[in-house]
């Protein structure tokens, strides 16, 4: 392959990989979004009947019914914080990412053996072979006394 193969090839392995990423990210923002609206609408309705089952039915008192209700809303956010982080990779992203690293290397190998293939055809390849084809004479010329 060329060098502009493997860098196209790279850059279309980014773009799907971003791409695919920011559909995941956006669906989960998303989710996230219409499940705190609902989850405030239960918030608002469990502390009322966590208030009144406290309040008249244990007769708790109204600080005890508060520092129960703040626990079971500080056990909530704790596990819904769990498993918002619990955010899975797809696989078009894994494949997406071998691709590009693949074709990355690929590019960095090209571009390496092109530099090489340049500096030694060049004109400072010339200096350089007529340089050591001078050096190497010189040390095996047969010195004449």
């Amino acid at each position: 392959m060329k060098i502009v193969e493997f860098g196209k090839a790279a850059a279309d392995a980014e773009l799907l990989l971003l791409k695919k990423k920011s559909i995941r990210v956006s669906k989960q923002i998303l989710l996230c979004c219409i499940g705190a609206v609902f989850g405030l609408f239960v918030l608002i309705s469990l502390h009322a009947v966590l208030a009144a089952l406290c309040c008249w039915l244990f007769h708790i008192g109204f600080l005890g019914s508060s520092l129960i209700i703040l626990i079971f809303d500080i056990l909530c956010a704790g596990i819904f914080f769990y498993l918002a982080l619990q955010a899975k990779i797809g696989e078009e992203e894994i494949e997406a990412k071998v691709i590009r690293n693949h074709n990355l290397k690929q590019l960095r190998d090209s571009i390496a053996l092109t530099t090489l293939i340049t500096a030694l055809t060049g004109p400072l390849g010339g200096y350089l072979r007529s340089f050591i084809w001078q050096f190497i004479k010189k040390k095996f010329r047969k010195k004449s006394e």
